[in-house]
């Protein structure tokens, strides 16, 4: 299933309904008003799959902790847990709960990583696009390396420099 007024998400449901027909598998798309949708996924749990997106707008992973930790209202692959269903989703939880707490962001980032390392091998979710990002900067800019998520060019602000003027005449 998939919202209605969202014209990429209804061709990709599309996309993803041929593909699996390729292999043998009967697929039928719903399109659903968005509040459906969600109560759908929040509340009756009345669905197999969907084509959603997922995002805090922010880098940070403390905006998702809903989705994340297992007993997270948006925790949409096992809803409503009172406890973790598997080993990687308790550690996820725990994982998560830590790096709340850390106020050094290189110990939260491993933290983080490993979610995400957790998360690519169990597959909650299988991420299907992000955006193409477009980032000019004058070419003495150094260290600068655009991303996905917003600010797309200042998000290492504090890694960037100016390189040095090169002199054309030579001493």
């Amino acid at each position: 299933m998939t919202n209605a007024g969202n014209a990429e998400r209804a061709q990709m449901a599309t996309i993803i309904q041929e593909d699996l027909k390729q292999v043998g598998m009967s697929v039928h798309v719903v399109v659903l008003e968005l509040r459906a949708l969600v109560d759908r996924l929040t509340r009756t749990h009345d669905y197999e799959a969907c084509v959603l997106g997922l995002g805090a707008g922010d880098a940070d992973p403390n905006a998702e902790m809903n989705v994340w930790l297992s007993s997270g209202g948006t925790h949409l692959w096992s809803p409503e847990q009172a406890h973790p269903a598997t080993p990687w989703e308790a550690e996820i939880d725990t994982l998560m709960r830590r790096q709340l707490a850390i106020l050094d962001s290189s110990a939260r980032k491993r933290l983080y990583d490993r979610v995400q390392d957790l998360v690519a091998q169990n597959l909650p979710f299988i991420f299907l696009v992000s955006p193409n990002v477009l980032v000019g900067a004058h070419k003495g800019l150094g260290n600068l390396r655009p991303a996905v998520l917003d600010p797309h060019a200042l998000w290492n602000v504090d890694e960037l420099f100016w390189r040095e003027k090169r002199s054309s005449a030579t001493p």
